[in-house]
C-alpha cells in the first residue's frame, strides 16, 4: 500500500498555500494541522473539502459553551 507524506506550507504549490492561507485565516491560527497537509496531495479535495467546511469551522470561534 502506497503512503503519501503531509505537504507542509513551504513545500505546499501556490494553489494549496492559498487555501492553506483561507484556513488560517478562518480559523484564526497560524498552523495547519495533518487532515489538511494529508489531503493536500489532491488540491481538488482540499478545496472541495474546505469549501464544504468552512462555513462550520469558522463559525466554531463564535460558539461558546456556557460555563457553570
Amino acid at each position: 500500500m502506497a503512503t503519501f507524506g503531509l505537504i507542509e506550507y513551504q513545500d505546499a504549490p501556490p494553489q494549496v498555500r492559498a487555501i492553506y492561507d483561507d484556513i488560517m485565516a478562518t480559523r484564526k491560527t497560524d498552523w495547519i494541522n495533518n487532515f489538511w497537509k494529508a489531503i493536500a496531495h489532491d488540491p481538488a479535495l482540499l478545496k472541495r473539502t474546505w469549501d464544504s467546511l468552512k462555513q462550520i469551522m469558522g463559525r466554531a470561534h463564535s460558539i461558546r459553551s456556557p460555563r457553570n
